[in-house]
């Protein structure tokens, strides 16, 4: 068999990581979020552990809405700019007076004390160092050779993204269209902050804080590769509307689109990521500049990777900018259907019944009463209806999209139910050419599929299965071979995919004729199987028990009783009913599993680890889960509740994960 070898210094057929965002670390030495100085302790307990991959989430500055929104890593307003929030001040405490010193102190012993991160606080605090560092310590580091190399290497994106955080926060939003001056961006713009003492100032100290992140993530990269252990990074599949990408090439976007989604069992309403769309078609031009640039600056920092929701390089669920919800959207690019299509393939009385029946949302007094009770519906009706005829209601114009119902701040029940009456279509629109058509997503779970009788939903049944299951795939196949290989072949890095979610059956062929790793989750099957079997993951194939997006093992097993006793008789086959709460024997037997599948990496997060040790594992699992994805605005928060310092200590715990990795088959 044919091994891939992960870094040149060290070539082996299996690997053993943990995951772990960067910001849930927690050492002695840190500020109330992990930082990147703190990989170092965590690598120092990954060795003694023959754990050897770090895997990490993005790292890339978000800093948007200045607030605890930002905290989401996946929304990034720059792909080159690291995060300022992870740097480590202690490493400039020579810079600082006697009292600056104890006030840092003592601001750290509050924000360390606390179980989860307090985003907004811990940013200002570093902000507020970070000047007096700058101040300080600025000219002399611009001096440095180093500094100049690096300005030198990176200039094609430093000096615009110093320049958004300027304009950023002299205007006090990210949105760049409000920047009366400057709403896309030319090296004018730049001359013209320069040419303000000021603005000048900061954008130096834009350009100083990102070397020093610079040089803080390759020391600490440098100490895991003396250990002989490799990092793995994750590109996030998308960029923030208001980024500097979009700011300074909006050609390579559509700005007027939303990425996201389809529902899925943790998101029934499908996702809406914010993002806006690539125009691949404008990026092909020049060979996907923008993207080679891209992989080859991650390519300092990691030696494999994650490409978020690979899926998104085959097509992706686009949404029109007025949606809150991803129900309305549609897979771009895809093979939409003419009204004459639907009509003569499928006898679907498409212009017969009238478009409008398909495509605008089915409200009537019973749709009403079914969504908001029958005591709220002449309410429903006056407030935000208009009548249309013949028992037929069409939303007043101040309500006619769901951004326009998000806006008027309404209560939750009142919003949610709008967006439902919104969501009561069968058909959407392309989003190109609007006299095509595409089968709303899970349209069986409307009331206006319910009305139109038994046989028309036959039939469009059989229209919605050849659509979604066939009618697209050897299209998206071409459209991920155009661009995949090109991406991937940029830098030496391990690819790897995000595969999971409503998957056309060619991905995994084509990952596989690309070397492409695969994601395995054994809670979540890609066929019809109660569970992924392990015995049969590929090799090329990254098997984990756990992700960002979902519980921990144990939150998991007691989330639904039947199948979990299911597991327990079937997968790991132990007789009797199943203990209500997965003790460290289940954990190990779990771990287990995944450590002897076949894959190169066997990735578990931190929390599944600690879930061997009785004395280590959190007493409350729900709590350590890291993301829920119905949740656009989640707060990401999450803190390892162990200092790393003390986790590299425990002899017994470090001498537990050895004797598990080395009778696996994660042995070479």
């Amino acid at each position: 068999m044919e091994t891939f070898s992960i870094k040149p210094y060290e070539k082996k057929a299996h690997y053993t990581g943990v995951a772990v965002p960067v910001f849930a670390l927690r050492s002695k030495q840190s500020t109330g979020i992990g930082q990147f100085s703190d990989l170092k302790y965590l690598a120092d307990f990954a060795h003694r552990s023959k754990i050897d991959l770090i895997q990490l989430l993005p790292i890339n500055d978000t800093t948007t809405f200045m607030d605890w929104r930002d905290s989401y890593p996946y929304r990034a307003i720059s792909v080159f700019a690291l995060h300022p929030i992870f740097v480590d001040l202690h490493a400039f405490m020579v810079d600082f007076t006697e009292t600056e010193k104890a006030r840092l102190k003592a601001e750290e012993k509050e924000l360390n004390a606390l179980e989860q991160i307090d985003y907004e606080r811990v940013l200002a605090l570093k902000w507020d160092y970070l000047k007096r560092v700058h101040k300080r310590r600025g000219n002399q580091v611009r001096r440095s050779m180093e500094y100049q190399k690096f300005v030198k290497k990176n200039d094609f994106w430093l000096n615009a993204y110093a320049s958004f955080t300027v304009l950023r926060d002299t205007y006090g939003t990210a949105d760049f269209s409000q920047w009366t001056d400057a709403t896309t961006y030319s090296e004018q713009v730049y001359e013209n902050l320069r040419a303000d003492k000021e603005k000048s100032e900061a954008l130096d100290l834009s350009v100083f804080v990102q070397f020093l992140l610079h040089q803080q993530l390759q020391e600490a990269v440098a100490y895991c590769h003396q250990l002989g252990i490799a990092i793995k990074g994750d590109i996030a599949i998308g960029i923030a509307h208001d980024s500097v990408d979009a700011w300074t090439s909006p050609e390579l976007f559509h700005l007027d689109m939303q990425a996201g989604a389809p529902p899925d069992v943790f998101a029934v309403n499908g996702q809406n990521w914010g993002f806006p769309t690539y125009n691949w078609e404008e990026m092909a031009k020049d060979g996907y500049g923008w993207w080679k640039q891209r992989m080859l600056a991650m390519s300092e920092y990691f030696d494999a990777y994650r490409l978020d929701h690979i899926l998104g390089f085959f097509r992706i669920w686009e949404m029109p900018k007025d949606s809150v919800r991803g129900l309305l959207g549609h897979f771009s690019p895809a093979i939409a259907m003419t009204d004459q299509e639907i009509e003569d393939n499928y006898g679907i009385p498409f212009r017969a019944w009238g478009i409008e029946r398909f495509t605008q949302p089915f409200i009537k007094d019973w749709v009403i009463d079914e969504i908001f009770g029958r005591d709220y519906r002449d309410f429903v009706i006056q407030e935000y209806l208009d009548y249309a005829g013949y028992g037929n209601y069409r939303f007043k114009k101040t309500f006619d999209s769901q951004r326009k119902v998000e806006a008027a701040h309404l209560e939750e029940w009142v919003c949610l139910g709008l967006y439902q009456l919104h969501e009561n279509v069968l058909f959407v629109h392309d989003h190109k050419d609007h006299y095509r058509y595409h089968p709303r997503i899970n349209l069986q779970n409307t009331s206006s599929f319910r009305e139109i009788g038994a046989e028309y939903q036959e039939r469009l049944n059989r229209l919605y299965n050849e659509y979604f299951y066939g009618r697209n795939y050897d299209f998206w196949k071409e459209r991920a071979y155009e661009k995949l290989p090109i991406i991937k072949n940029a830098t030496p890095m391990l690819a790897c995919g995000e595969d999971l979610g409503m998957v056309p059956d060619n991905v995994p062929d084509v990952m596989y004729r690309l070397e492409i790793l695969r994601l395995i989750v054994e809670r979540m099957p890609s066929d019809d199987q109660f569970v992924s079997r392990l015995e049969y993951a590929p090799y090329l194939s990254v098997v984990t028990t756990s992700s960002h997006d979902t519980s921990n093992l144990r939150a998991w097993w007691t989330e639904n009783q039947e199948n979990t006793q299911r597991y327990y008789n079937e997968v790991m086959g132990w007789q009797g009913p199943a203990p209500r709460d997965a003790s460290v024997e289940i954990i190990e037997q779990i771990i287990k599993r995944n450590l002897n599948s076949n894959a190169m990496i066997v990735a578990l997060p931190i929390q599944d680890w600690l879930g061997l040790s009785e004395e280590l594992r959190y007493p409350n699992p729900k709590a350590e889960q890291i993301n829920v994805p119905a949740n656009p605005f989640h707060y990401w928060r999450y803190r390892l509740h162990l200092d790393l310092e003390d986790l590299v200590s425990n002899d017994k715990f470090t001498a537990l994960l050895t004797e598990l990795i080395s009778n696996s088959k994660r042995v070479d």
